[in-house]
């Protein structure tokens, strides 16, 4: 089988080519994104995706191809219905980052309740103000206080498996959890009932009055039709002027002229995202196409490069779930995680 891997990160190469060889698979090809995709995709009958879009265009250029797999949970970059109809299968990741998703959202939320930002700015600037008897860095008081997250309100968006390590952890923080998620009281064969961990748990009918109670809104919802833009102008206006979101989910999950509108007029306090609008644009792991994006020169705006996911611990799960995938195609089995089930051999 000719295997395609559309991915950025070496790490993920380094481990995955080493278990592809284990098993067997050899006949695979490192895509470089700095040259044109299509005639690099050509033959492939697997493509193991962890950037871009993969549309129409791309998949009839590709007339062998059996197989998209995903190196995350996300398949808004992929023509599922179009993939179904041309009998190709897709796969994803399902749960192999929870855990470090989760721990880089309660990294981001204490970022902003520290205000790290601000005190690395003005240390830098040398605008901190200093206790003059000793000069001591112990005594040097930054002109911008932080704050505790013990006892403020947490609303997450998406009680998913993140969504879920999210609330386990912020539970131990002595926060108190809001979980606004689809269909919250359905509960899945051997799946753990979503409200021990949670204060409160509702649908979007509860989603305007948890917003407007809210210290911190975590989005772990996925992208899709429905939840795009789902954080608009009219939620960001709900929410408290000492309020903070935070999105490692997708970036367009919220409508950025509005964020931008809130932030610059201080409407709520600040964001820290994992995601941008543009990174599936830009052949290099920056997180935007436009570094000079007004978004980005806000100093109530955190930006990490969507690391959040990328663990020694996650990345070697990903490539396990990934070679297994691709050893059961090998002897005409399903993906394991496949997405369009419908599909069968």
């Amino acid at each position: 089988m000719k295997v395609k891997l559309l991915t950025r990160s070496p790490q993920l190469h380094g481990i995955l080519t080493s278990k592809l060889d284990q098993i067997g698979l050899t006949d695979f090809t490192i895509v470089d994104h700095r040259q044109p995709l299509l005639p690099q995709l050509a033959d492939a009958e697997i493509i193991v995706n962890g950037f871009g879009n993969i549309g129409k265009t791309i998949i009839d250029k590709c007339p062998n191809l059996r197989l998209i797999q995903q190196t995350g949970i996300g398949i808004d970059n992929v023509d599922v219905s179009y993939c179904t109809s041309k009998s190709i299968l897709v796969a994803n990741i399902p749960l192999a980052n929870a855990v470090s998703v989760a721990e880089h959202t309660i990294f981001l939320m204490l970022y902003l309740a520290k205000n790290i930002k601000g005190k690395i700015s003005t240390s830098v600037n040398g605008n901190d103000d200093v206790i003059p008897s000793s000069g001591l860095l112990s005594e040097r008081i930054p002109n911008t206080l932080g704050s505790e997250i013990q006892g403020k309100i947490l609303v997450i968006i998406g009680l998913g498996a993140t969504g879920l390590e999210v609330a386990k952890r912020a539970k131990s923080f002595g926060m108190n959890v809001i979980a606004v998620t689809k269909s919250p009281f359905l509960k899945k064969p051997g799946e753990v009932d979503k409200a021990y961990y949670v204060n409160s748990l509702g649908g979007s009918e509860i989603l305007s009055e948890s917003l407007s109670r809210a210290d911190y809104v975590s989005l772990h919802t996925s992208l899709t039709e429905e939840t795009k833009n789902m954080i608009g102008a009219r939620e960001l206006a709900l929410m408290r002027k000492s309020a903070f979101l935070v999105n490692v989910a997708r970036a367009p999950i919220v409508d950025k002229e509005a964020l931008f509108t809130a932030l610059s007029t201080n409407k709520i306090s600040g964001a820290a995202f994992d995601v941008f609008w543009d990174e599936d644009k830009t052949p290099t792991i920056s997180p935007s196409s436009d570094p000079n994006d007004k978004l980005l020169k806000l100093p109530n705006f955190i930006l990490t490069p969507h690391i959040a996911g990328w663990t020694t611990e996650s990345v070697d799960t990903i490539a396990r779930i990934i070679a297994t995938n691709l050893e059961r195609i090998s002897q005409g089995q399903l993906p394991l995680t496949i997405v369009n089930a419908e599909l069968t051999y």
